[in-house]
């Protein structure tokens, strides 16, 4: 992990570089030369870390050189943060000196600027300085020079072969017939030689599962021949194709031209129906494959198979799997049995009855993965006392040196597999508690408050495609999709591959519990903590003293009681004095109730890299200090559900603004005008400040008023959106400035009115305008979702509602004066449609439903017949 941090850090180096001489800003004389020389240490350094993570895993000399390495190179990395954020503060002085009110205001200001610069130097020599000594003593352990190749740092691959004992596997028999039937089954419509795919994470037991697959005595019978390949990394084809011949000819290969193999294999298969398993595939380059694949389907007789294991989608796809099977975790009763077997292996009836019931619960530990039962069931098998079984169970499965070896193995091979910077990405899941829902949106936004995805425009995209490739690597699972089923929105990890990330981050992340009566043990405390969760068990329970002084942390995160909001409130200001090196700060409030942080303190503001902060469901939080909007970096600010929250001023460079149900908001006026970058806004409200109809009272002036014309300044908006107040707006020139169908990215959509009653009557001509508003705010035409309520205007449907063909789910209520709906039929993939209060729709007709047929049309001729087909109503309607 170290080589993706110090790269990291070369890059930001070179980023910050050029936008100090873009933008003039300057340090102290002589910083340039050390900013050089850090530059030239880190890559050479970077020429041997390739090396130094193999030997790290053997060597305690050289793991604790990279852990020394990798706490500078985080101390670079903030140093860095700090100086880009002086650059950033500098702009925004210059584009708001204008406003300045006096000319002494300008010399005021430049002093601390300066103060800053010249701190800011300082450290940068002494980091300097720093980085010189670690790289002298990397000279200590002869490190080799410029590896390149990934497996050079792997742990040596097993090779496997299609021996096992059946009688000692738990729990496949549905497995194993749901292969066998696809290696069966003759579909004559299928082109060239099915490829069946066994997909899953390392582990979970694909190579046991095509073993008994592959000795199975149907199998048997229908194939002729029979081969097995252990493939492994890298893909060897010349290996591979003397491989197949081998096994069938019986005869070793002297062939030295891989074209002669291949035309001797061709020779060996032609009309025979062969089975072909290649296990454990890891390649995506399609081209190492097409030689192979060519000569087996050009030679093979109908009804011959390929069956592939692998723990990645993507070398499926590329191997042209026809089929794909998901191997799924034992049941509990399966895990069970399997534990138990290996375990009480030799062990008297009495021996086992004694050490069951802890038996059952290590197993559950394992969750189901066939590797970890064993792993485990082998490591106790010499144990006889209940103390030794108890210290297994209460143990972290990262802490086990037995696990770390055994039960890890396979999964660093998938580890080493992923690209350097991949590997922090995983492994900074470890945050998450174990057995939690991972919400994909969240994690990517973790990840860019991290700095993982640089700090270009399309870091969520680049994010987005980072999670896929960990997801089509098996290190997610139990997937969960969107209404529409067209995209993941949260997924789990492996309990097992949760301790995997965990043994990663060992020395970096940590939870701590603090109960209140007795003082915390300090050694979850480590200098190069990073990364940490604080649980507050009760009412009584206070932040652990020693969390002031973990002043490099990145990551905070507080569980806190329902009603032990008051120590949280008194511990916040010193938090921020202490943690000024925070990214990422959640102090939601877990339960949703009342009792919760009453006051953020003007502190936050000296949280410069602050890129993600949690506020959700503090429901007692009334106001944002000022002070937030300092936080330039701030990409992503959560207070859905602080209903109390009144008003804020929304930092500049705000990229997520996730506000729903924040109901005492009644404007966004403050700052929401210079947040062009904005991607996420869940609500948008528009209204004045204070309350009542002021455009009484400042005639043709929009005093302290949310304009709605403010969105068209966000052109990058995606995701959801919602709308309310829209009673409000007067003008169809303000909706048209809003420029809705510019914004491609949304793919739902609320349109809220407002009634406006005095007493139990509606207010004259207080809708007048709103049937002109809704036709300007036409949606993007890539719209999945439309809600439009709270409606008075005196009109029907907007004319471009049908031209929303993307429409899967639409939702009308409480529109009281429309007096006809829109045609629905014409919406081609509506799935669900909502429709309440609309009072004064009197019939609902054909103009909603569509003609079956013109009218003078006989029922039975052939032309209506086709009318109706081709006219068929709410083709894809699944709810209504």
């Amino acid at each position: 992990m170290a080589e993706a941090i110090v790269s990291a850090v070369f890059e930001r180096l070179t980023s910050i570089s050029l936008q100090v001489a873009e933008n003039g800003v300057r340090l102290v004389v002589g910083v340039n030369e050390e900013v050089k020389k850090i530059g030239t240490t880190l890559c050479t350094i970077r020429a041997v870390l390739a090396d130094a993570e193999k030997r790290q895993v053997k060597e305690q000399a050289v793991k604790f050189w990279l852990d020394r390495l990798q706490n500078v190179a985080y101390d670079i990395e903030d140093l860095l943060d700090e100086w880009s954020t002086t650059v950033i503060r500098s702009k925004i002085e210059e584009s708001q000196s204008s406003f300045r009110l006096s000319s002494l205001q300008p010399f005021a200001n430049s002093i601390p600027r300066l103060v800053g610069r010249r701190g800011i130097a300082t450290k940068i020599k002494e980091l300097s300085e720093s980085l010189q000594v670690i790289a002298k003593e990397k000279d200590d352990f002869a490190f080799i020079v410029n590896l390149s190749r990934n497996d050079d740092i792997e742990p040596e691959r097993p090779k496997t072969t299609y021996f096992v004992d059946a009688s000692e596997i738990r729990g496949r028999d549905q497995d194993k017939n749901t292969i066998i039937s696809m290696l069966l089954s003759e579909n004559g419509q299928e082109r060239g030689i099915p490829i069946i795919s066994i997909l899953g994470m390392g582990g979970i037991g694909k190579t046991t599962l095509a073993q008994i697959v592959y000795n199975d005595r149907e199998v048997n019978a229908y194939f002729q021949k029979k081969l097995w390949v252990c493939v492994s990394d890298p893909f060897d084809e010349m290996r591979i194709a003397k491989a197949i011949l081998e096994a069938l000819t019986g005869i070793p290969s002297g062939l030295g031209e891989l074209n002669t193999v291949l035309v001797k294999i061709h020779e060996s298969i032609e009309g025979k129906k062969f089975l072909l398993v290649l296990d454990d595939v890891w390649t995506e380059d399609e081209r190492k494959w097409q030689s192979l694949k060519c000569c087996l389907k050009s030679g093979a007789s109908p009804g011959s198979k390929i069956l592939v294991t692998t723990r990645k989608e993507n070398v499926a796809t590329v191997m042209g799997c026809t089929r794909l099977f998901h191997l799924g975790k034992l049941s509990e009763e399966e895990c069970w049995s399997l534990f138990s077997q290996v375990a009480f292996s030799g062990w008297n009836h009495g021996a086992r009855q004694i050490l069951a019931d802890i038996g059952k619960k290590i197993a559950d530990k394992c969750n189901g993965l066939p590797l970890a039962e064993k792993t485990l069931g082998g490591l106790l098998r010499l144990k006889k006392s209940r103390e030794q079984w108890q210290r297994i169970l209460d143990s972290n499965m990262w802490e086990l040196d037995e696990a770390e070896t055994g039960l890890f193995s396979p999964l660093l091979l998938s580890y080493y597999d992923l690209p350097a910077p991949l590997r922090q990405y995983f492994s900074y899941c470890a945050i998450f508690p174990k057995g939690c829902k991972i919400e994909k949106d969240l994690l990517i936004r973790l990840w860019m408050a991290q700095g993982f995805l640089g700090d270009g425009n399309g870091m969520e995209i680049v994010g987005e495609e980072y999670f896929d490739n960990l997801a089509m690597r098996s290190f997610f699972q139990e997937f969960e999709t969107d209404e529409n089923d067209d995209g993941i929105i949260r997924c789990k990890m492996h309990d097992i591959v949760h301790d995997f990330a965990q043994l990663l981050r060992k020395r970096e992340c940590y939870v701590v519990a603090s109960n209140g009566i007795e003082e915390q043990r300090a050694e979850w405390y480590h200098e190069s903590a990073r990364h940490l969760r604080v649980i507050l068990d009760n009412e009584q329970a206070v932040i652990p003293s020693l969390l002031y002084n973990a002043k490099k942390l990145r990551s905070l995160l507080v569980d806190s009681c329902p009603s032990n909001s008051s120590t949280l409130n008194v511990s916040l200001p010193r938090l921020f004095d202490e943690l000024t090196c925070l990214r990422m700060l959640d102090l939601s409030n877990k339960f949703r109730r009342q009792t919760s942080i009453t006051e953020l303190p003007c502190q936050i503001g000296k949280l410069i890299h602050l890129r993600y902060l949690s506020l959700e469901g503090n429901k007692g939080l009334k106001q944002l200090p000022t002070t937030l909007s300092d936080l330039c970096n701030l990409q992503t600010l959560n207070i859905r559900l602080c209903s109390s929250i009144q008003g804020f001023k929304v930092p500049i460079n705000l990229r997520h603004l996730q506000n729903a149900e924040t109901y005492g908001c009644t404007s966004m006026t403050f700052g929401l005008k210079r947040s062009t970058l904005l991607q996420t806004l869940e609500e948008f409200v528009v209204g004045n400040l204070f309350g009542g109809d002021l455009r009484k009272i400042f005639i043709g002036r929009e005093v302290g008023r949310s304009n709605l014309g403010y969105l068209g300044n966000f052109a990058h908006l995606r995701g959801n959106l919602k709308i309310i107040g829209l009673g409000d707006v007067s003008r169809r020139s303000e909706a048209e400035e809003a420029g809705l169908w510019k914004k491609t990215g949304l793919r739902n959509l609320t349109l809220s009115f407002n009634f406006k009653y005095k007493g139990n009557r509606v207010l004259e001509g207080a809708y007048a305008h709103e049937s002109s508003v809704l036709e300007a705010l036409q949606p993007p035409p890539y719209l999945e979702s439309l809600n439009i309520n709270r409606m008075n205007g005196p009109t029907a449907f907007p004319s471009w509602m049908v031209s929303l063909t993307m429409l899967k789910r639409v939702r009308l209520w409480a529109c009281f004066n429309w007096k006809t709906l829109p045609p629905m039929w014409k919406l081609p993939v509506l799935e669900h449609l909502e429709i309440w209060e609309m009072k004064n729709v009197k019939e609902v007709g054909q103009e909603f439903m569509g003609a079956e047929a013109e009218k003078g049309q006989a029922s039975s001729s052939s032309s209506s017949s086709s009318s109706v087909n081709n006219n068929i109503a709410f083709p894809c309607l699944k709810t209504s």
